[in-house]
């Protein structure tokens, strides 16, 4: 039954993101303390809440996600991570080979910039990839970066605390569960375990994303 839910909810969100959620975004926008900011995003989230509130898109990592270890590694020396030039390989030649495989991603575009890499999951050209990584990075906005991390991807809370304790930016950080000894992060109510489920798909379901991103700003 929990399994026919989930695909109906997938289902209605689809529909909700598709016809429902673009008419309201003008009227969202106005509540916003600012629309020049960028979310460096270890997910689609980021991309999500562009869209939800009908913005550009002033961040790179959009249509991708990291494993856990490379975005902490990623976030901790932000700039620079994105001074390097973002070279691409193959599934097979990734670190994360064994991981997206069981996942099922074989034949997903990797992006590497020293020694993080990035799963490409939404975009299959290598030239479209380049492209829209170079024109977004170019729309940083390096005085409004809010960095966003959540519980997925072989995290652990060791990881969640480590990414907290990065000072340099604003964060926002979604688990499923509390972790001892760590204040400052989310619940998030879809989750399994630690591990926070369809956090893309539901951004405006548990929190006013207007109030969470003005309290970063």
């Amino acid at each position: 039954m929990g399994e026919i839910k989930i695909a109906f909810d997938k289902a209605l969100n689809k529909l909700s993101w598709r016809f429902i959620i673009p008419k309201l975004a003008e009227k969202r926008r106005k509540k916003l303390k600012a629309t020049d900011f960028t979310i460096i995003s270890n997910n689609c989230w980021g991309g999500r809440v562009y869209e939800y509130f009908n913005l550009q898109k002033q961040s790179p990592t959009v249509g991708l996600y990291f494993f856990s270890e490379d975005y902490v590694k990623f976030c901790s020396n932000l700039k620079y991570y994105l001074s390097q030039d973002l070279i691409l390989i193959s599934s097979d030649s990734s670190a994360h080979k064994e991981e997206l495989h069981q996942k099922g991603e074989d034949g997903v575009i990797v992006g590497k910039l020293d020694d993080v890499e990035i799963i490409f999951l939404h975009y299959h050209d290598s030239k479209i990839i380049l492209e829209k990584w170079n024109r977004r990075l170019k729309r940083i906005n390096w005085d409004r970066i809010i960095l966003k991390f959540s519980y997925q991807n072989n995290c652990s809370d060791e990881l969640i605390k480590s990414f907290m304790l990065i000072e340099a930016y604003p964060k926002i950080c979604f688990v499923g569960e509390p972790i001892d000894g760590q204040e400052g992060i989310y619940l998030f109510p879809r989750h399994k375990g630690k591990e926070t489920i369809d956090e893309t798909e539901n951004i405006d379901r548990f929190f006013n994303i207007a109030d969470l991103i003005n309290s970063k700003l």
